[in-house]
């Protein structure tokens, strides 16, 4: 898939993992509720306003995505209800959570937005003991059951969507272990192909997506084959062996990217070009001007270095990373 969806939080939050996604998906979605649709700048952090004006993430609201939300929700319900011991349990965690016997961190109740699902179900989690109301459109929900609903309306939407579900908080153990896998390579893969700094200019960041969009697939495909395929095993030599094949090529584009020799070709040529155009615009006030200029040659130089760097040939699918790092770094 191009597009991730983020949960369970509604900001995506400023850190390495998120750089890493705004970087290697399309787009980002997060699950919002309606009311930050009129007020946006009063409910998102500014970090979060940011990508959502510069078109980085798309706020989602599950009430226009799922067509009917009560019942969409009510299997979620019943598998509840179907394990009375489970159930018990989670109603003890929030007892104790609630009088404070327990340290809160523990067992700590979690803030679910009420915007979020159709509040049906939250009548429902209340009657079995699991939740209770909070402030404003907020309601305090036991741990284990806020997370694994979070889970559930995340791959209800991402479904719906086309989107695959993603956090940087809650491990997604509920999913089959194949799954489990394939998000653990391709973290492994990313974390050690994109070690960018965190303070990136997000304008930059999309025009830059925006026009090598191709070269974005082309090494998510590089990825995507060693996550998916079952005979690459993560922790084992052919999976250390795949990886550092792509970390030596992206390195290796890096390095063509500035290289000395390539740099004096370049120079020489801007001279000569100079040189040339002065000859032919001798009788020209233009042509003087530009020949008198102090460093002019540099000057041309310079900009043609930063052109070039997006003809060097690849058909490793690294070139992406490579400009990325050229491009973006500060």
């Amino acid at each position: 898939m191009s597009n991730l969806l983020y949960y369970p939080y509604i900001d995506v939050p400023r850190t390495d993992w998120t750089l890493r996604t705004l970087l290697y998906y399309d787009n980002i979605g997060s699950i919002v509720p309606q009311e930050y649709f009129y007020e946006p700048e009063q409910n998102y952090d500014e970090f979060m306003l940011e990508m959502i004006r510069s078109g980085l993430v798309t706020p989602i609201n599950p009430i226009d995505v799922l067509d009917d939300p009560w019942e969409s929700t009510q299997p979620f319900i019943e598998l509840i209800q179907e394990n009375r011991k489970k159930l018990k349990k989670a109603q003890n965690r929030f007892i104790h959570g609630y009088r404070g016997n327990i340290h809160q961190d523990k067992f700590p109740k979690a803030n679910i937005h009420a915007d979020k699902f159709d509040r049906e179900i939250f009548y429902q989690l209340e009657q079995l003991g699991l939740a209770e109301r909070s402030e404003g459109n907020w309601y305090l929900v036991e741990k284990k059951t806020a997370n694994n609903l979070m889970k559930f309306l995340a791959t209800l939407i991402g479904v719906k969507t086309d989107r695959l579900p993603a956090t940087d908080y809650v491990k997604p153990f509920y999913y089959r272990n194949s799954f489990k896998k394939i998000h653990e390579k391709r973290e492994t893969i990313l974390t050690s192909l994109i070690p960018f700094p965190k303070e990136i200019d997000l304008n930059r960041l999309l025009k830059f997506k925006e026009k090598h969009i191709d070269l974005l697939h082309a090494f998510r495909t590089q990825v995507e084959l060693i996550a998916l395929d079952p005979y690459i095993v993560e922790g084992t030599p052919l999976f250390y062996t795949r990886l550092a094949e792509l970390t030596q090529r992206k390195d290796e584009l890096s390095a063509k990217m500035n290289e000395s020799k390539f740099n004096e070709i370049l120079f020489g040529t801007a001279c000569g070009l100079i040189g040339a155009y002065q000859g032919i615009a001798s009788a020209s006030t233009t042509g003087t001007i530009l020949g008198a200029l102090p460093g002019f040659a540099n000057a041309v130089y310079s900009a043609l270095q930063i052109e070039r760097a997006e003809n060097i040939f690849d058909q490793s699918g690294l070139k992406y990373l490579a400009l990325a790092d050229k491009r973006l770094r500060k």
